[in-house]
Order: C-alpha cells, then sequence, then structure tokens
C-alpha cells in the first residue's frame, strides 16, 4: 500500500496517546544531529559539533545522509522519531510539517532567531531557514561572449541555445527554477501550467541530479551556463575554473536549509540549543568562509574579499526569491509526474 498524507497523519493521531511514553522511553538517548555528507560532516565534526558542545555542554551524535533519509527515518519512527530537530530544504521541511511531525519553535529557548534576517523565520514560528546557498546564473567566461544580467536572457539570448544546464525534478533547484518560471511569465508562482510552457521552450537542455554535477558539467564544458548555487562556483574558481556567476536582475534563488522541531522526538531542549547556536552570529560567520553561504544573522560579518565573492550578505539577503512551500505541498506530486512526463 503506497501511504499518503491522510495515512499519516491518521498514524501520528493514534500515536499521540504513547508520545509520553516515548519521551521517557528516550530520556537517555543519545542527541542525534542530522547532516550532510562530504565537506559538510567535515565541518560538522571538526568545528560545528565541538563548539555546539563546549558552548552547551551538550554531546551530539551525528547522522550522515540526505534529506531523504532523515524524512524516511522520521516517518518510520512513528511516535518515537530519532531525532529531535530535521534538517532540510524547507521544501522537504514543508512536506512533513503537513504531515503534523513538527511542532513550533519555542523562541525563548532560540534568542539567536530575534537576529534573522527577513524572511527567515516560518508564519507562526513553524521552523526557521538557518542556512541559505543563493542560486545564481553561473556560466563559462571562455564560451559566453554575453554574460547573463536576467533570468530572462535564457529564454532570448541564442547564444545559449542548447548549452543550458537543469536540475532534474528531484532536486530542489529544479523546483524553485519552475516556480520562477511562472512567476517570471505567468499570473504567479503557482502557475505551473505558463511554468512548464517555458521550460519546454528551453529544450533541449542538460538535466543533472544535484548541485556537484551541474558544476561538473560546467567544468566539462557541457553546458555553457546553468543556475548553481555560489558554493559550487566559488569551489570551481578556487580551482582555477573559467567560471563567473551572476545576480540576475531579477533577485537570485536559494537553497534554504531548514530546522524544525520534531514533535515525536526525546530532546526538545538539546534541538532548541542547537537551532539557536547554528544560527549564532560566530558560527554563520564560519560557515560563509567554508561553504560561501550567505549568514542569517544580522550580526554574522564577513571580510572585504569574501564580501566581494558572496554577494548576497547583510541587506543584499532582501534581493532572495522566496516561494510559499506548505501551498506547494497538495500539487507536489503531480508536478513531479508531470515533469517526468513532458520533460523527462
Amino acid at each position: 500500500m503506497t501511504l499518503n498524507r491522510r495515512h499519516f497523519l491518521a498514524a501520528l493521531t493514534a500515536s499521540a496517546g504513547v508520545l509520553s511514553l516515548g519521551g521517557r522511553a528516550f530520556a537517555q538517548a543519545p542527541f542525534v544531529i542530522p547532516t550532510y555528507g562530504g565537506t559538510w560532516a567535515k565541518f560538522w565534526e571538526e568545528v560545528l559539533l565541538p563548539g555546539f558542545t563546549k558552548a552547551t555542554g551538550i554531546q551530539g551524535q551525528l547522522d550522515v545522509g540526505l534529506g531523504k533519509d532523515f524524512v524516511s527515518k522520521i516517518r518510520a519512527g512513528g511516535a518515537a522519531s530519532p531525532y529531535s530537530v530535521f534538517m532540510g530544504n524547507e521544501n522537504i521541511a514543508a512536506m512533513l510539517r503537513a504531515e503534523g511531525f513538527f511542532e513550533p519553535l519555542d523562541l525563548t529557548k532560540v534568542p539567536n532567531a530575534a537576529k534573522l534576517h527577513e524572511g527567515l523565520m516560518n508564519p507562526e514560528n513553524n521552523g526557521l531557514r538557518g542556512i541559505v546557498s543563493p542560486i545564481g546564473l553561473a556560466y563559462r567566461t571562455d564560451m559566453i561572449q554575453t554574460p547573463p544580467k536576467s533570468w530572462t536572457d535564457l529564454w532570448t539570448n541564442p547564444e545559449f541555445k542548447g548549452r543550458i544546464g537543469l536540475y532534474q525534478i528531484g532536486n530542489t533547484g529544479a523546483l524553485l527554477f519552475l516556480r520562477l518560471a511562472g512567476k517570471l511569465f505567468g499570473s504567479g508562482d503557482m502557475d505551473i501550467d505558463t511554468a512548464f510552457t517555458k521550460i519546454a521552450e528551453l529544450a533541449p537542455f542538460t538535466q543533472a541530479s544535484w548541485s556537484g554535477e551541474v558544476a561538473t558539467a560546467l567544468m566539462r564544458g557541457d553546458v555553457a551556463i546553468a543556475p548553481v548555487d555560489w558554493t559550487e562556483i566559488m569551489t570551481l574558481q578556487d580551482k582555477g575554473a573559467p567560471v563567473e556567476i551572476v545576480v540576475p536582475t531579477e533577485g537570485v534563488l536559494a537553497y534554504e536549509q531548514s530546522f524544525n522541531i520534531v514533535k515525536t522526538g526525546a530532546a526538545k531542549d538539546q534541538a532548541h540549543a542547537y537551532i539557536n547556536y547554528l544560527i549564532d552570529a560566530d558560527v554563520q560567520s564560519n560557515m560563509a568562509k567554508t561553504f560561501y553561504t550567505s549568514p542569517v544573522n544580522t550580526a554574522s560579518t564577513v571580510d572585504a574579499a569574501l564580501a566581494k565573492r558572496i554577494p548576497i550578505t547583510g541587506d543584499a539577503m532582501s534581493k532572495i526569491i522566496r516561494f510559499d512551500w506548505d501551498k506547494y505541498v497538495e500539487i507536489a506530486a503531480d508536478v513531479a509526474d508531470r515533469w517526468n512526463r513532458e520533460i523527462g
């Protein structure tokens, strides 16, 4: 049987009576912190987790994986999630939120939340976006004569035809670009019909499943231009690749890592402390140096050299184009199916 949102809500409601028992049973369980692999895991192991323990006295245990792994474990955990805090792209978090797995943040336990840039706290304190990786238009400087200035240049500059890279629908980047197309050319970001029509006009284009794959395609010259996050492009530049990235006139998209309190987790106080530490001004500055992310804390600073490379900082955070993912949850499955049928 395929479980849908209603099934998960029913299961959660049925298990409500044993939540308190589950909490006592896991009172001595380690505080498990989900994070991603590669450079992310290295930073968590060597910098973030030791700093968190030093600042709070809380011992954490990392669980390295992908967002889809964290979702599966929370769902499978039923009334006793292995996590008390969830980390994942906001569109993924919105899905779990709709299924009833999260509870609002207690902001008395997250004082750093008061320093967040506008738009990073979800309505009614239902999670916050704690790591922001802006997405601009990246291109090969040796393959493009006229650098892009606008997202619409993808459609109007004949130089880009057949040389564009996009994400597959399984990547949040594809959803962001799809909704951007609806916003640019249709009645709004939920105008999916117009978005599909406009993206089809860009064909043929190369699809990639994750940011590193797009970066590799740029590195090889398989594509000349693509929506990519600053992290990947700055890393390529560090390796000497002839790539550049611009802030389009309409603004940037962004991977926004959402942090939420899991209702069925046992370590709520530790989870609040972890989120508060993660959005600390100094922690965010360190992340910017490591990942080229944009600090979410208004008190964070980046030096002048770094600020030139990651322009979406400080007041420029207002250039991020955001969408309401809570409204999108109901159509997410249909959109993915349509993408696979019409785009491939």
